[in-house]
């Protein structure tokens, strides 16, 4: 989450009897009725966007999780950093950065495995000019991953670490989940496979603009000095059936 948009939206199913888990990104310019998704919570709040994402995906929005883009930093370093995979490189010119010894450079990290620390986990999640539309959407999830690979890695008898986890919780994440019940998560799900999907521009969404939706013109149709809009992603055909639909197709692998 950050300045109270939810730029990172990712849904999951959890499925006991299969041990296994679904994530589903869904992308923050993704257009319905009328607003960009990642506003929601801001404006209406909690209630309203698991209403929302229950409307677009067909799935009962159970729970909620919201997290701090700066406390998930926190808790990367709390866990000691983690290992992340690029299975491509990661370049952004227009991304500063400074190194421990104070140099400034910009973003770049090569494919393969990489250990990083709280900052350099919220830059690749962050980065999204000079790659792919939705590879940020990917490499969030990839994100994930190595947190949860990391959590399962601490032994319940570290008491140190796991008290400074359940103190950051308390401080910077907000859910409708009770410590009881993440604590029966955490330990049903250890093992669970995880399968991965985002909603993107190469299966069920296309892009286009505000304007060009609320006329039905195609940037092909208007002239240069058309104001365009903002640019959003919508289903294919306007059918949000095709949404729902793909993520039960996701859900059943």
């Amino acid at each position: 989450m950050n300045q109270r948009n939810t730029d990172t939206l990712i849904v999951a199913t959890l499925d006991l009897n299969l041990n296994k888990a679904t994530l589903v990104s869904l992308p923050r310019d993704l257009f319905y009725k009328r607003t960009k998704i990642n506003s929601i919570y801001r404006r209406f709040g909690a209630d309203v966007l698991k209403n929302t994402i229950s409307e677009i995906t067909g799935l009962a929005i159970d729970k909620y999780v919201m997290v701090d883009m700066y406390a998930f930093a926190e808790l990367v370093n709390v866990l000691g950093g983690i290992d992340v995979e690029l299975t491509e490189p990661l370049v952004d010119p227009t991304y500063r950065v400074r190194d421990e010894n104070g140099k400034w450079s910009t973003l770049y990290y090569p494919a393969g495995v990489h250990h990083v620390n709280g900052v350099q986990a919220l830059r690749i999640a962050r980065a999204r000019h000079y790659t792919p539309v939705f590879s940020r959407d990917m490499r969030q999830q990839q994100i994930l991953k190595a947190v949860r690979n990391k959590l399962l890695s601490i032994g319940l008898t570290d008491i140190n670490q796991l008290s400074r986890i359940i103190k950051l919780g308390f401080k910077y994440v907000e859910t409708d989940i009770s410590w009881l019940e993440a604590f029966s998560l955490y330990r049903s799900y250890q093992d669970v496979t995880i399968n991965q999907a985002v909603l993107s521009t190469g299966n069920v969404l296309y892009a286009t603009y505000t304007n060009l939706l609320a006329t039905g013109l195609a940037e092909d149709q208007v002239d240069e000095d058309f104001d365009k809009g903002a640019w959003i992603v919508v289903p294919l055909d306007n059918d949000w059936k095709v949404v729902k639909k793909f993520i039960e197709e996701k859900i059943a692998e």
